[in-house]
């Protein structure tokens, strides 16, 4: 009995001790998971923060307009918040991002230097809507190499485009060519669905061979289309006409009240770079008059805001020649007849019939000071915790 009283205490001694040891691995186990799934939620809520930095990057290419920023997305595995945006200095602002997955919070702070880009982005655009007809054509070149189609001045960037999400917010019809692509508005599953009238012969995709693969995209986002704002300082009164031309100053902002009307046979043209022509009303541009400078299209730029919300009428027409940019954003702008374009035109609705020309001149694209547009970079970035 004193041989079977020692045996059961050594086996219950042995059984404490094997339990306290399995005690002891289960709570090391159960410490190491719960620190391996920390770690795991920590990684993720840093990446989670990194997403939002990418997210705020694409929020400042419009910072006065945060009405379309996302400030918030849950994502697998976590979410992450972003905070107003901080201006920190000239073309910099802060963004600070919270980064979050299961109880882990990571914060990250980051610095972006903003670059203007101009709004004069495509040969045609319509925010509700583009309609190319008839015998119309669209492409580009570069005024800063020399004149059009000289010396093979010439590309395939005629793009038209659209921020519509339906059907017809693009229509094109006849025997029309577009040397570029064809840009529907942004999130678009099935891009050539809206596009009315689509022909893959008449749209090159902005390749030479033409490619049909890409002749119709969804943009990335919306095109902003900022309205026009008249600055102060700008000069009510029009230069005078003599000899059938009127010649704009370098660098000097008109804003005649009303309409501006260009007759047949006048010249509109311009002494150096840097002319704005804001305009309340209607503008119309009759047949066989020239407006701008042909070997420097970016020189003239009409601005064309709306009062009371009214939505503006331009016209362009007959054998006119129009060197120059033209953003509308409350406007229809028509282009009929045999007038051609060596510029940009961008506005509510654009219509172009006839055998109108457009020749996306890419030098406009030098315009920053139009529009609310930029690009991002990364300057700085820091963790908070």
């Amino acid at each position: 009995m004193n041989q079977r009283g020692v045996a059961m205490i050594v086996a219950a001694g042995v059984t404490a001790f094997l339990t306290v040891i399995g005690a002891s691995v289960l709570m090391r186990s159960s410490h190491e998971a719960s620190l391996g799934r920390r770690s795991a939620s920590r990684q993720a809520a840093f990446y989670m923060a990194d997403a939002g930095i990418e997210q705020a990057a694409r929020n400042l290419a419009t910072p006065t307009d945060a009405g379309d920023d996302t400030t918030t997305m849950n994502l697998t595995g976590g979410s992450f918040t972003i905070d107003a945006p901080a201006s920190v200095g000239t073309l910099l602002y802060q963004a600070t991002v919270h980064g979050a997955s299961g109880s882990e919070q990571r914060d990250v702070e980051a610095v972006f230097l903003l670059t203007p880009k101009s709004v004069f982005q495509f040969a045609l655009f319509g925010d509700q809507r583009v309609n190319v007809l008839g015998d119309a054509i669209t492409d580009s070149y570069d005024s800063r190499l020399g004149a059009y189609n000289v010396g093979g001045n010439i590309g395939h960037n005629g793009d038209v485009g659209t921020n519509a999400t339906t059907a017809g917010g693009v229509t094109v019809g006849g025997s029309i060519f577009i040397d570029g692509q064809a840009a529907v508005g942004a999130g678009a599953s099935n891009p050539t669905s809206l596009v009315t009238g689509y022909n893959p012969a008449f749209i090159t995709g902005g390749t030479s061979p033409p490619s049909d693969t890409q002749d119709v995209v969804a943009q990335s986002r919306s095109f902003p289309m900022p309205d026009v704002t008249i600055p102060g300082g700008c000069t009510t009164t029009l230069p005078p006409l003599s000899g059938g031309v009127r010649t704009f100053q370098t660098g000097t902002a008109y804003c005649p009240n009303g309409d501006l009307t260009v007759n047949g046979n006048e010249t509109l043209t311009a002494s150096g770079p840097g002319v704005k022509i804001y305009l309340s009303g209607e503008l119309k541009i009759n047949g066989n008059a020239t407006v701008g400078v042909a070997s420097n299209p970016s020189w003239m730029a009409f601005l064309i805001g709306a009062t009371g919300g009214a939505t503006l009428e331009g016209s362009i027409s007959g054998s006119t020649d129009v060197y120059a940019a033209i953003y509308a954003p409350n406007a229809t702008i028509d282009i009929s007849g045999n007038a051609k374009i060596f510029g940009s035109v961008i506005a509510d609705t654009v219509n172009i019939t006839g055998n109108a020309q457009v020749h996306y001149d890419e030098a406009t694209s030098t315009l920053t000071d139009i529009g609310n547009l930029y690009t991002t970079a990364l300057k700085s970035w820091r963790e908070l915790n």
